[in-house]
């Protein structure tokens, strides 16, 4: 409907015909006729409750090929960023969210419209917030899979640092939620995808002071010199730099680098630059201490041992910071948390 409404404003009808046609026969989730003037076009409609990340596109072709037997192939998602919109329509995908942006192409019609350049923040019940309890859905986002033993509540208040009533308050809510559920055993088994999405899409940042500094050196140099002057769990890697430790992508260009502590600039290099667009070095005190993994994730630069955010905040980081290739890098980084042993 939301779809609908939004063709129409910008001066489209639409009509739907998929029942003329017995969509459900062929697996698609609506035909729209759309005109404008005195151009028309038929859209074979797949709707998806997430938008997909670059390098899940390849997993769609089939689907893609399957729709173009009805009509031009149309995705349906919740929300598609300016980057994930120019890949989708390289994959030829027309494209539309219910955030009022769309990228209609068949071979007798184009229509775009981007009204909004942020995803809508949610109306119904959010998630828990501070660091306590965002350090808890991260633990459980984190949580190995295949384990034979799921987590409860005092096992993950030990881990996270919070009190087990907290912990227990917390897993409620994600319960009424449905983003967890109860085991006879009284254990609880996250839905790791789902709490994954709901995370990047309700978290509100990391808070706290942010720095925006300047090196003539490779990000990785950067954050490799200042795993050298903090101490233990003062400090954690994340964009560029993390994802590429975790999983090499590309050439880092930036670097987050989280702190407990204040860093001698000096020593690393570094000169305060005029703004983000300028700076290959951003350095936060958060107030959301959850940035922080309450397992150590560690990685190797030059022999030097480099302690990397959360791997959620790494996701979430790559999106901040935007562009496609970040936006490929996400998805990379996603799949790799949510597919690990």
């Amino acid at each position: 409907m939301d779809v609908t409404s939004a063709l129409q404003a910008a001066g489209a009808h639409v009509r739907r015909v998929d029942r003329e046609h017995r969509a459900h026969d062929l697996q698609v989730d609506a035909i729209l006729d759309v005109t404008l003037g005195k151009v028309r076009a038929r859209f074979a409609v797949e709707e998806r409750r997430r938008a997909p990340y670059p390098n899940e596109l390849p997993k769609l072709q089939p689907v893609r090929k399957s729709l173009a037997e009805v009509g031009t192939p149309m995705l349906v998602v919740p929300f598609v960023s300016e980057p994930l919109g120019t890949c989708l329509t390289r994959a030829g995908w027309s494209w539309a969210d219910t955030s009022g942006n769309f990228d209609l192409r068949s071979d007798r019609l184009v229509l775009r419209q981007r009204s909004t350049a942020t995803p809508p923040r949610g109306k119904a019940s959010r998630l828990p917030q501070g660091s306590g309890s965002l350090a808890i859905i991260r633990a459980l986002i984190g949580f190995p899979r295949g384990t034979n033993e799921d987590p409860g509540a005092t096992a993950l208040a030990n881990q996270v640092g919070v009190s087990q009533p907290r912990a227990s308050q917390v897993l409620r809510r994600l319960l009424e939620l449905d983003l967890v559920t109860r085991t006879p055993q009284g254990r609880w088994l996250p839905d790791r995808e789902a709490l994954l999405d709901r995370f990047l899409s309700e978290y509100r940042g990391p808070g706290g002071s942010e720095r925006n500094l300047y090196s003539l050196d490779p990000p990785n140099e950067v954050a490799a010199r200042a795993a050298q002057q903090t101490e233990e769990r003062s400090l954690a890697v994340s964009a560029d730099v993390g994802p590429d430790l975790v999983l090499a992508w590309r050439r880092p260009s930036v670097v987050i680098l989280y702190v407990r502590q204040l860093l001698d600039l000096d020593r690393l290099g570094l000169v305060d630059a005029q703004g983000r667009h300028d700076a290959n070095v951003i350095v936060r005190n958060p107030d959301d201490v959850s940035v922080f993994p309450t397992h150590p994730l560690v990685a190797d630069v030059d022999g030097v041992d480099v302690p990397l955010a959360d791997p959620t905040q790494q996701v979430w980081d790559l999106h901040d910071l935007g562009g496609a290739d970040r936006l490929e890098a996400a998805g990379r980084l996603r799949e790799w948390l949510l597919n690990r042993p």
